[in-house]
């Protein structure tokens, strides 16, 4: 038997999009008082620059405990969600699934893209958007694209202002 496929003590990839960023620190103003003719003085730390490393790819949190919700699913629903994963802007709940542009990159006929939506509304996946037949409501729990405390955060302060 011959092998087809390379073995790899470490990993062959490289991670692209990872730069180098500067960073200038904020100054922080202390008040001191001169000991011999009590006047009041303030001091400014000096900032510092300081370089992190900072991934520039887009990415969106697959959650671990999604993976066997997403594996029950059939081949063109699987297909639509990572469609979903790949579109989703930054803190939102919402996607947006229009059915041509999804047919056309998920390679699926009009009609079997109108099953699959029915089969991620009733495993709850996805839930209409009241007053849209293009935009879905996902389940932050399975996946998201950014922090979800900040969008627990708007949440929480607009229930207190109503």
């Amino acid at each position: 038997m011959t092998k087809k496929h390379e073995e790899y003590l470490n990993s062959p990839y490289k991670m692209n999009g990872i730069v180098e960023r500067m960073y200038t620190t904020k100054t922080d103003e202390t008040l001191t008082v001169d000991p011999d003719t009590g006047q009041y003085y303030t001091m400014k730390k000096v900032s510092q620059n300081k370089k992190l490393l900072h991934d520039s790819f887009v990415y969106t949190k697959l959650f671990q405990d999604s993976v066997p919700v997403l594996m029950g699913l059939s081949h063109s629903s699987l297909r639509i969600i990572l469609y979903a994963m790949s579109v989703v802007r930054p803190l939102n709940e919402s996607v947006m699934l229009h059915a041509p542009d999804v047919c056309v990159v998920c390679g699926i006929a009009e009609k079997t893209f109108h099953n699959n939506i029915i089969e991620l509304l009733d495993k709850r996946i996805l839930s209409r958007k009241l007053g849209s037949s293009i935009e879905f409501w996902f389940d932050p729990n399975l996946f998201f694209n950014g922090n979800r405390v900040r969008v627990t955060d708007v949440r929480l302060s607009s229930l207190k202002t109503t």
